[in-house]
């Protein structure tokens, strides 16, 4: 029988509602997970469908569970943060270390997941245990202030007395007369020598070029206590096999002025080809002598819209290709991979788009790098948390400080995993490199860039760093083989270096480790060496930034094999202009 009126209307409603199993029930996040890695949480949940932003709440507990904090909103994930996105990740890394927290993943809007409760991993190293226990000021004071030239000399040297597996090495000084260290780390001890080192497999990080970016300058004190004292797996296996240099503090003057410069001023990360600043020429010195097969550079980046880590390989197109493949497949193929599963965004240097870094300039250390064969990434540590890490704060804050630290030391130790698996490949590029550049073949660009991709997961607005595209004045296609420098040139003191500070182009070519044959009308600096791509850009007058206008030298032409020494300049004219070559009777011996 038909019942009318509103109870009726009430019955026939509810035969059309959906049964209770199938109605709409708010998105929560499930399958929650927390992994302690040191200095930082990775959190993994499984995804829900439809949803592409998730936030990251943390609770301080004490050991019963119980909040003795407010809950943070310290994370927010999207899906430009990671290449694979089948397990959603976020590393958490803004605590003090040991301390005990709830951590909830949840879909703004709908709630959180259930919790998850876990103590973070301690500082490294037992506290009673000699060299284990040392700590740096930055540690103490759980980087509320960071740790000052007389701790980190201290320091320094605790680790030296204390390690078998040690040798400190002061490469050079700076302007003020701070010492320039290095750890020499390897098991069950170091070379003796940098011939040694040399001779071996050798990874460099460079950690604190410019003066107010230190976290990597911190990072770097912490792993040589770590790589000095820890008998994991991990450590001896790198440190049975290669050789690990770590130079803290190149710019102490810097340091101790937080400032980005030296004590001049000067920008030293654009000074790594020109040398003219004693820190950069005592480094360059270094890399003469030790000859490190790959290196890392750490820096930190003032744009909180990119990823939590930027990174970016040499760029400039003199680098030799095999050279600049390996150094691609190490931010591309290793770091953007290891970084997606362990909740850390990587991405290409300027991936926020639009942006002028990142380019071609010989002076910056990732370029001098790979024009001197050495595989090279530079890293630059977002400054301040951003919109997707909110409970960071600005870059000076004591949680920014730790998360730029703890994320320095993940991506170092992962440039060490990636040199331990991959020695024989990097090795073999920079082998190749070198003997490419011996065959000078092929045009030199004075300034110009490779390619970079964008970061594998689109997102509006995302791009890689700008292209560089030379211009015809950019290129010399000409078959040079050695630029001819007047004694003056060649000897005379330069204007161009701070007072105390005198130096010469000859003392800066023997720096680089160049070849010169002295001739009657000066000296001769040939191209067919291992750093051909980087010669010109500083004894050309075409270059951007040379030190000299030297005289161009020609050899016989059409020749097919790379030219012995006495035979350039045996062409008095540039046989690609002007028709014929013009070619002087060729009486020389080989090398």
């Amino acid at each position: 029988m038909f019942t009318g009126g509103a109870a009726g209307a009430a019955l026939i409603a509810s035969l059309f509602a959906a049964p209770p199993s199938l109605a709409q029930v708010p998105a929560q996040v499930e399958g929650l997970e927390v992994e302690q890695q040191y200095g930082f949480a990775t959190l993994r949940w499984e995804p829900v469908d439809g949803v592409s932003e998730y936030q990251i709440e943390r609770t301080e507990v004490d050991e019963n569970d119980e909040p003795v904090g407010e809950p943070v909103i310290t994370g927010l994930w999207r899906p430009n943060r990671q290449v694979d996105h089948e397990v959603p990740t976020f590393a958490d890394a803004n605590f003090d270390p040991g301390d005990r927290f709830r951590w909830r993943v949840g879909i703004p809007g709908e709630g959180f997941s259930e919790p998850v409760h876990d103590t973070t991993l301690p500082h490294w190293g037992d506290p009673d245990t000699p060299g284990e226990g040392l700590r740096t000021g930055w540690e103490l004071e759980a980087a509320a202030r960071f740790t000052t030239d007389v701790e980190e000399q201290a320091y320094t040297a605790q680790i030296d007395e204390l390690s078998d597996r040690v040798r400190v090495v002061e490469i050079g000084q700076t302007l003020q007369g701070r010492p320039i260290n290095m750890f020499v780390i390897g098991y069950p001890s170091p070379p003796e020598t940098a011939e040694e080192v040399a001779a071996g497999a050798t990874a460099l990080v460079n950690c604190n070029v410019h003066g107010n970016e230190p976290s990597s300058r911190e990072a770097c004190l912490i792993l040589a206590r770590k790589l000095a004292f820890d008998d994991d797996e991990r450590t001896m296996d790198l440190l049975s096999d290669a050789t690990v240099l770590l130079v803290p503090s190149i710019n102490g003057d810097g340091r101790a002025l937080n400032q980005r410069g030296n004590a001049t001023g000067q920008d030293l990360n654009r000074d790594f080809s020109l040398i003219r600043q004693p820190e950069t020429f005592a480094f360059t010195a270094m890399l003469r002598d030790y000859q490190p097969d790959a290196a890392f550079d750490g820096h930190e980046y003032g744009n909180n819209q990119a990823g939590d880590l930027p990174i970016l390989f040499p760029r400039h197109l003199n680098v030799p290709e095999p050279v600049f493949g390996q150094s691609k497949d190490l931010v591309e193929n290793w770091l953007y991979e290891r970084g997606s599963e362990d909740g850390w965004w990587f991405c290409p240097y300027g991936c926020e788009g639009g942006s002028t870094v990142g380019q071609s300039q010989e002076t910056i250390l990732r370029n001098t790098l790979g024009l001197k064969n050495i595989v090279g990434v530079l890293l630059e540590a977002r400054s301040a948390g951003g919109p997707t890490r909110p409970a960071d704060g600005g870059s000076q804050t004591p949680e920014a400080r730790k998360r730029k630290t703890y994320s320095a030391i993940y991506t170092f130790e992962q440039f060490f995993d990636y040199f331990d698996a991959n020695q024989d490949a990097i090795e073999e590029a920079g082998e190749e490199g070198r003997r490419l550049q011996r065959l000078n073949r092929g045009p030199i660009v004075f300034r110009g860039a490779y390619t970079v991709d964008p970061f594998p997961a689109p997102h509006p607005g995302e791009a890689p760093p700008n292209p560089e595209v030379p211009g015809p004045e950019q290129i010399l296609d000409a078959p040079v083989c050695g630029y001819l420098l007047t004694e003056e040139q060649y000897h005379g003191v330069r204007e161009d270096s701070p007072p105390g500070f005198p130096t010469t182009v000859a003392e800066r070519i023997e720096a680089h480790g160049w070849r010169v044959q002295e001739r009657a009308r000066g000296y001769m600096v040939p191209l067919t060496q291992d750093q051909r791509g980087l010669i010109p850009l500083l004894l050309d007058g075409d270059a951007a930034e040379p030190w000299v206008s030297a005289q161009r030298l020609y050899g016989p032409a059409n020749n097919r094999v790379a030219l012995p020494d006495s035979a350039c300049g045996k062409t008095r004219l540039n046989p690609s202009v002007g028709g014929p070559a013009q070619q002087a009777e060729l009486v020389y011996t080989t090398d």
